[in-house]
């Protein structure tokens, strides 16, 4: 049995402020390239093995901390369903802590292979639960479970609440998943492009959650009206012009703010270099950047930003993921 996933953008948390008694809630995309491809059989033990060009392409060193992370979550899944083994190759596989949400495509991936291999079916949501998954955005296992553009509604905030304090999904176990809110297929080609920059995680993106929440309530209450009122009509009626603009704009308004000052001069560079022509914006905390328009316009701006300050990176030309994970 094979599975595929997903990647995803992510182009926000909506609310990092907190004083209406929520917080988080996320706004991204699911994508159908880069993905996570998985094959599995049943066994009597774990075993997890790569195909030799993800070697060649990642290094030795990388492909043993997902060997790590793979071995991890598959124990955790078999050890909930009460078997005891499992055979995987993973054949395709995208950069971790580069803002397209590997950690949480790969954990889900192989939990959904593994309960469909003993016919236990488990869902999204049940396996981001046991791998301690989607503590503070719902949109990776949205991406994963449903696909197309999608708004999550975050979790409750305050004392007893679901959280008490401003934390990345990675310090936020035993979080359930925030609720998707809004899903809706999205139609619009993307540009991926991922340069040098910036790789934030651990402790890092914890002490950065600690430094800058809550963010001003006056960001936050504009982004919203973005959103609601332009960015989700846009996204229904198919004007590209209206979701491109608000795209551009929530790059400069609450946590979004945060983390594209954070990140390297390439990043900034290209990103203002996008929005003299088209629509971009930072995903997750980068180095990923996202651009819609002119497809041929994109990447001609881009090589000239890298040709200018002598860097390189992948253009990837992709499409939404309308449907989620795919098994064969």
């Amino acid at each position: 049995m094979k599975i595929q996933t997903p990647s995803r953008i992510h182009m926000g948390l909506i609310d990092l402020n907190g004083s209406i008694g929520r917080v988080d809630g996320g706004i991204g995309l699911s994508l159908e390239e880069p993905n996570i491809k998985i094959e599995g059989k049943e066994s009597d033990e774990i075993t997890i093995e790569f195909d030799k060009k993800l070697i060649e392409k990642f290094g030795e060193d990388y492909i043993l901390s997902i060997e790590q992370r793979a071995r991890t979550v598959a124990r955790n899944i078999l050890n909930f369903i009460d078997e005891k083994g499992v055979e995987l190759k993973i054949t395709s596989l995208f950069p971790a802590h580069s803002g397209l949400g590997s950690g949480t495509q790969l954990a889900l991936g192989i939990g959904k292979l593994i309960s469909k291999l003993y016919n236990r079916d488990l869902n999204g949501y049940e396996i981001a639960k046991i791998a301690g998954r989607g503590g503070t955005s719902g949109i990776g296992i949205g991406a994963f479970e449903y696909g197309g553009f999608l708004i999550d509604g975050g979790h409750s905030f305050g004392k007893d609440k679901d959280k008490e304090d401003f934390k990345p999904s990675s310090a936020s176990k035993g979080v359930k998943p925030a609720p998707i809110i809004f899903r809706y297929n999205f139609d619009w080609d993307v540009v991926l492009i991922i340069p040098k920059g910036e790789h934030v995680y651990g402790k890092k993106e914890v002490d950065i959650f600690k430094k800058y929440c809550p963010v001003p309530l006056n960001e936050v209450e504009k982004l919203c009206h973005l959103v609601l009122m332009k960015m989700m009509p846009a996204v229904v009626e198919k004007n590209l012009d209206d979701f491109g603009e608000v795209v551009n704009k929530l790059q400069y308004l609450g946590f979004k703010k945060v983390e594209l000052s954070l990140q390297s001069d390439i990043v900034k560079n290209l990103i203002n270099e996008l929005h003299k022509d088209v629509y971009a914006g930072l995903s997750s905390f980068g180095p990923t950047i996202y651009a819609f328009g002119d497809k041929k316009l994109i990447v001609e701006k881009v090589n000239n930003v890298f040709d200018k300050y002598g860097v390189y990176g992948d253009i990837i030309i992709t499409k939404a993921n309308n449907i989620g994970y795919k098994i064969f």
